[in-house]
């Protein structure tokens, strides 16, 4: 799976789609934790899946420290590129059991946030938990993926991201459509679930 990410790295950000589905991410994480209000200016923050760093561009100059991770070493190569001065890039897989996790991911997380990333994950529901334990008490975990059709194994429902999200044990869950887009005459939702640590 890497090697197709790979492969688009150099012209990710000449996307229009993928600029779109950016600001609207970050349009409704706005509005989910209020990432621009004050109290963020030091608040820590994980970009997990983080491509090359699009939605971590947006959400950088509104918090202390922005950790992004991506198993695409091109995608971060892009991202390094940017010199975002808050932005610690990561190449690797944080959820995977032999990861020896680096410094930068061991302590607690305000926010973690995934664009269009956990319904490509082989195990989605455990990386949700994973991803919880570097919450700290009160953090926010938000993601955004596409809305699955009824007999597709493409993207995720709302009652498997809701499950995910209590098994996790989130308080203050929101799983609703965010936003839609519209490719080749079809309309695609895309599904935000949030929770609260």
């Amino acid at each position: 799976m890497t090697d197709i990410w790979n492969e688009h790295a150099d012209s990710w950000d000449d996307n229009s789609d993928v600029k779109f589905y950016a600001d609207q991410a970050f349009a409704s994480l706005v509005a989910t934790a209020d990432i621009c209000g004050p109290g963020w200016a030091s608040k820590r923050v994980l970009d997990f899946g983080c491509g090359t760093g699009l939605l971590a561009q947006k959400v950088a100059p509104f918090v202390g420290e922005l950790i992004a991770v991506d198993t695409s070493e091109k995608m971060i190569a892009v991202l390094e590129k940017k010199h975002i001065p808050n932005v610690i890039a990561v190449h690797g897989d944080i959820l995977a059991t032999d990861h020896q996790c680096e410094a930068d991911l061991q302590s607690g997380f305000d926010l973690i946030y995934a664009s269009s990333v956990c319904g490509f994950l082989p195990d989605y529901e455990g990386a949700v938990l994973a991803l919880a334990r570097l919450l700290k008490v009160g953090g926010h975990f938000v993601q955004w993926d596409w809305r699955a059709s009824d007999g597709e194994d493409f993207g995720l429902s709302e009652n498997r991201i809701r499950n995910a999200l209590q098994t996790a044990k989130f308080g203050s869950i929101r799983v609703e459509q965010a936003f839609s887009m519209e490719t080749n005459e079809q309309t695609l939702p895309v599904l935000i679930g949030a929770g609260i640590a």
